[in-house]
């Protein structure tokens, strides 16, 4: 834990811990490297690496993290730990249904809803964070024991099969529903609060335009119902028990205790990283659907021109008053946003960021394959859908590549019907990482420039296990 003398918010951006920049919600990678260096058993520079793709050696950081952790206490508080995870996820599942099912009334008592999805938000997060440092740490451990043993690479195959994961019934429920074991309204009441940007307040979730959902229907159909789910997870746990088997047999006698015990921990830590998500992410929705319920309240009072109009405001602004010319302010602030959107931003700087404009056109294909990390093995032919947008997913149809930025859990519906993925950002432990080893399908992570390198419709070779992706035909019209 941090000593609650060592919270505070610096004045410099450069030490502050998270920031916006050009409408941007950016966290600083040497801050969450510190607090890894804490963390017996792992490292910053390790965790940069399984979250971000690429660590960095760092001068000065506190060796004393790399000791053993696994006789401390470190077992009983990861169990403990687990159990109040759980218990956070389901109250605010329960509290989420309630709030959203119907939507929330307009006036004070939308207001008194948006200071309590904040509030728990906050504790959801605060949650989360620690979750995904206790998975980092234990990844850390199982990458170390497949080095020790001479099996480096290993690792990608001892940390899936886990079963149980939130994505893993996401996709097992739109399965039914296209079995018609489910009907669609039960999905939603479930699942409604993914959707496209589903980080973002302003989004849509799916309680509110089902359209992406509906549209990926058809697939699922052709790929088959939720038992399809069940036998991918029962296929990756033997592939997780056999690469157990073959670590043990590969460390002396003497190392294999302490072993077992960090792939029984790795199994019950690891996962949390996604039931901390899914629990943040439902205080988001109720924030949305109560943020929106004010914004119809406002535009009946003459206020604000639309609903949306209110993510403009802050949530200080919607509680203690509005701007003197709320009109005003929100077009300027929609203007500024509007500026911004024509921006992207490098994946690290240092200080303040320098934004650079977008540039839609594909790299020139003169650099043989594209090379990232292999998070998930395999070897895979298929159509690439370079896709920007998870709203925009009505012709993608199963055994395609999914190429994309970046992917947050609303894409899992893709991921059950994708060949493989390719994804230009992040690790090992990353969203789409993890969720492409649970589904067994070949992935290859921080490409960087997959989405501009590939076009849509090329036809390509995954192979996951190297990290590589061959581009072995352009689609008609392109270079």
């Amino acid at each position: 834990m941090v000593p609650a003398a060592a919270v505070d918010v610096p004045l410099s951006v450069a030490e502050r811990s998270s920031a916006v920049f050009f409408g941007r919600y950016a966290g600083n990678v040497d801050t969450m490297s510190k607090l890894a260096d804490q963390i017996p058993g792992t490292s910053g520079e390790a965790f940069e690496a399984q979250v971000f793709g690429v660590g960095r050696p760092r001068a000065g950081a506190k060796p004393r993290g790399r000791y053993p952790f696994i006789a401390t206490r470190f077992p009983v508080n990861a169990v403990r730990f687990r159990a109040r995870l759980a218990a956070v996820r389901a109250e605010t599942a329960t509290w989420w249904s309630g709030s959203v099912f119907p939507a929330p009334p307009s006036g004070p008592a939308a207001t008194a809803l948006l200071i309590e999805a904040q509030r728990r938000f906050a504790r959801c997060m605060r949650a989360h964070i620690f979750a995904t440092f206790l998975a980092q740490g234990m990844f850390d451990q199982v990458c170390r024991l497949a080095r020790q043993a001479g099996a480096e690479g290993l690792e990608t195959e001892l940390v899936t099969g886990y079963g149980g994961l939130e994505e893993s019934a996401l996709a097992g429920d739109l399965g039914r529903v296209a079995a018609d074991e489910l009907p669609l309204e039960g999905f939603l009441r479930r699942h409604g609060f993914h959707g496209p940007g589903e980080g973002e307040l302003s989004g849509r979730s799916w309680r509110e335009d089902r359209r992406p959902v509906e549209d990926l229907l058809a697939g699922y159909r052709l790929v088959g119902s939720s038992q399809s789910i069940a036998t991918t997870e029962t296929q990756q746990a033997a592939v997780r028990r056999g690469a157990e088997a073959k670590l043990l047999a590969a460390l002396p006698a003497s190392r294999r205790p302490s072993a077992r015990l960090a792939l029984r921990l790795a199994r019950a830590c690891i996962p949390m990283r996604e039931v901390g998500k899914g629990a943040f992410l439902r205080a988001v929705d109720v924030g949305r659907a109560a943020a929106r319920a004010i914004g119809d309240d406002l535009v009946s009072q003459g206020l604000l021109d639309d609903r949306d109009d209110v993510f403009h405001l802050t949530v200080d602004e919607l509680v203690h008053g509005l701007p003197g010319d709320a009109r005003a302010e929100v077009a300027h602030r929609r203007a500024t946003r509007g500026r911004y959107l024509t921006m992207t931003l490098p994946a690290r700087w240092v200080g303040n960021a320098e934004p650079l404009p977008i540039d839609g056109a594909r790299t020139p294909d003169d650099a043989g394959p594209l090379e990232g990390l292999p998070v998930s093995g395999g070897m895979v032919e298929g159509r690439a859908r370079v896709i920007h947008d998870a709203a925009v997913i009505a012709d993608f149809e199963p055994g395609d590549v999914l190429v994309c930025e970046t992917t947050d859990p609303s894409w899992t519906l893709l991921f059950h019907l994708a060949g493989a993925v390719v994804i230009d950002i992040g690790g090992p432990l990353s969203h789409g990482a993890i969720v492409a080893r649970e589904l067994g399908i070949p992935g290859v992570m921080n490409t960087k420039t997959g989405t501009s390198r590939i076009g849509d419709g090329d036809w390509v070779r995954v192979d996951g296990s190297a990290g590589r992706v061959e581009i072995l035909k352009r689609s008609e019209g392109k270079d």
